[in-house]
């Protein structure tokens, strides 16, 4: 274990490395989610829980570019990159969301999921306009404020945690057929994994503990990539 940690202390070209080797890799592997789940099906029900993968996906490819800005101390897009990859991250679970409506009520009308989804997307850029909330270090890695972490997760947790819960526990009560309802499970347990990458993150850049950054850095990989196998497998490979 402490060779694991030593392994992965976050200097400059560990974090660059880190970033570089293995996003580029989960980004394909959230690609390939995203076409095997419009490739059953093109109804709205496929293609709003392929754009979840698509926005985490995009976020993802973001933020690789904006490392690579950063070493080249491209300052003109540098900033525009980590807002973009930073707001994409956050309006990805909004997807989710609309997903488990829709399958609530069948009659969910395109007005409406518009609504819920630029409502969403006003409020994601709205936080990120918090005074003194994201600043940055020297070394080009991005620094919360203990009171925009609060913001930003209270937001969240309104937003998104609770209103999750509340349809996910609706819908479950309508399943009969006891395969149905442990799939269900399991696109709920990716769903959340999703939510704790959100919380994660915010602390990630929030507190500067070295140890808690190298280990929920290897920590989030796993989430990552779990979440995505769960969701698929729990719902998105039946559409």
């Amino acid at each position: 274990m402490g060779d694991g940690i030593l392994l992965f202390q976050e200097t400059q070209w560990t974090r660059i490395l880190f970033i570089l080797i293995l996003y580029p890799f989960i980004a394909i592997f959230f690609l390939i989610l995203a076409y095997k789940v419009l490739r059953r099906k093109r109804d709205r029900l496929s293609i709003t829980l392929s754009m979840f993968y698509v926005i985490v996906d995009t976020g993802m490819i973001l933020n690789v570019i904006y490392l690579l800005a950063a070493i080249a101390e491209v300052e003109i897009i540098f900033y525009l990159l980590y807002f973009s990859s930073s707001f994409l991250i956050t309006f990805s679970p909004i997807f989710i969301l609309v997903f488990i409506n829709i399958l609530l009520e069948l009659d969910f009308s395109n007005k409406k999921y518009l609504i819920i989804i630029f409502s969403y997307a006003i409020g994601c850029i709205l936080i990120h306009f918090f005074p003194e909330g994201i600043t940055f270090s020297e070394s080009w890695t991005p620094v919360y404020s203990w009171a925009f972490f609060i913001v930003a997760n209270t937001f969240i947790t309104i937003f998104i945690v609770i209103p999750i819960m509340l349809y996910s526990i609706r819908l479950s009560r309508t399943f009969i057929d006891e395969d149905l309802k442990r799939r269900f499970k399991m696109f709920i347990l990716g769903t959340f994994e999703v939510i704790l990458l959100l919380y994660g993150g915010a602390l990630f850049n929030t507190w500067q503990d070295p140890i808690f950054k190298n280990i929920y850095s290897i920590f989030a990989i796993f989430l990552l990539i779990s979440s995505g196998l769960l969701i698929y497998y729990g719902i998105g490979k039946s559409l």
